[in-house]
């Protein structure tokens, strides 16, 4: 019996030992991965190894009969739960609000299939703190007047004007009114209205909703490759599949602020490993190959009826938007971001080219941020790459930088002088 429980000790503190040396790779390195016989095994989270050193720790402890010892192990920490508990509290770090369950923290709408949450307040992508306002924005509130001697901007897009994994403050909107602020001397006011999975068909829908007080001189229409979501409408059914409405993670251990600041270093961890795990999303060759596959994204070359389908819709769709631009009497400015997979591959930049032909067409200012994206070969310089294929906050600086220069040169807002 001695020697089993020997063996059982031995056992148990080599594991205990393994655990530490998983979470320390996990945590300074990029985790462990191993293939054995065509079994490949990966540890890029914390979840696991630290769960293992307790576990290990404990029976460890009880498996020498050392009880006392073990229940003051545990007494410690749930002590030391408690402190961290009322000190997150007290200096309400931002680590410690709740997540949201990404697959349901929209709702389903019946104009726009699916919004924002209004009110929202907590961590978002990429453990960037999110505040969703009572129109259900990422931004301020504003007045629904235009209060006099102000210039208002509003820009229209997608999870790349909502700025996904990058502060609020530091979106290009914003460093656009900073920018323009500074040059001008006048009260630049922007307004973002961009939710991630919205499309050509939700913008337009939106200027159609648009309260005329709003009143903004200048609309940015930021497209991304896959906006062309559908054929012309002016009222989207619910997307269903967000009728739960807003989900935290965790169930109602979200109230508490030490489950949410270790969710949020788990969070901080899994994201710096997700490299190691995850290849489809962060190997630019697959993501060229699939998206240039996907006919509505007019990437790729072709002469096929479906293509040309697609042109005559993408054209269609920008008439349209125009049309709501001048009947409130605000320019239009259209601004292409790219896919970080377009970058220096030609051959997958036909949208590029149609974008600016239909702009032509319909006197709609454009601006191709492919050219500046490509002054690097590095796709992690204004991308999130490879944590996250959106733009950083470097790539929300040059997009802030082109809008500028295209603004003030070009005089499309009377009331600026640059």
């Amino acid at each position: 019996m001695q020697v089993l429980l020997r063996l059982l000790r031995a056992v148990l503190m080599t594991a205990f030992l393994l655990c530490a040396v998983d979470l320390t790779l996990v945590v300074f390195g990029s985790g462990v991965s191993l293939d054995i016989g065509g079994l490949r095994l990966h540890s890029t989270t914390m979840e696991f190894p630290v769960i293992g050193l307790l576990v290990t720790g404990l029976t460890a402890l009880a498996s020498a009969g050392k009880w006392r010892e073990a229940a003051l192990v545990c007494g410690s920490l749930v002590g030391a739960g408690v402190a961290a508990e009322a000190m997150l509290r007290v200096s309400d770090h931002p680590l410690s609000k709740a997540h949201i369950d990404y697959a349901a923290w929209y709702r389903p709408s019946d104009k726009f299939g699916h919004e924002l949450v209004p009110g929202f307040e907590g961590f978002g992508p990429l453990n960037v703190p999110i505040r969703i306002n009572e129109q259900g924005f990422r931004d301020g509130e504003h007045a629904p007047r235009k209060p006099a001697d102000t210039v208002r901007i509003l820009g229209l897009g997608d999870s790349f004007l909502f700025g996904w994994g990058v502060p609020e403050d530091r979106t290009f909107l914003r460093r656009l009114e900073r920018l323009l602020a500074d040059r001008t001397g006048r009260q630049i006011e922007t307004i973002n209205t961009g939710v991630p999975g919205w499309g050509l068909n939700q913008y337009y829908i939106y200027l159609t909703s648009m309260e005329p007080q709003l009143a903004p001189n200048l609309i940015v229409l930021a497209y991304f490759v896959d906006d062309l979501n559908g054929p012309l409408q002016d009222r989207l059914p619910p997307d269903l599949q967000y009728q739960q409405g807003l989900q935290y993670k965790g169930g109602v251990l979200h109230r508490s602020r030490l489950f949410n600041f270790m969710k949020s270093l788990s969070h901080l961890v899994r994201e710096k490993n997700r490299p190691a795990r995850v290849g489809y999303l962060h190997d630019l060759d697959v993501r060229r190959e699939e998206w240039s596959k996907r006919s509505n994204y007019l990437m790729s070359t072709g002469d096929t009826e479906e293509r040309r389908q697609y042109i005559d819709l993408l054209g269609r769709h920008l008439a349209r938007v125009k049309e709501r631009a001048d009947a409130a009497q605000a320019a239009l400015v259209l601004m292409l971001i790219p896919d970080v997979s377009q970058l220096h591959h030609p051959d997958v930049q036909q949208i590029n080219h149609i974008l600016l032909d239909a702009c032509r067409r319909l006197r709609i200012p454009f601006v191709d941020m492919t050219p500046i994206f490509e002054q690097t070969n590095d796709p992690g310089r204004f991308y999130l790459w490879p944590r996250d294929p959106h733009t950083n906050e470097a790539g929300h600086a040059e997009m802030a930088g082109a809008l500028d220069r295209l603004i003030c040169r070009s005089g499309m807002i009377p009331q600026l002088t640059c």
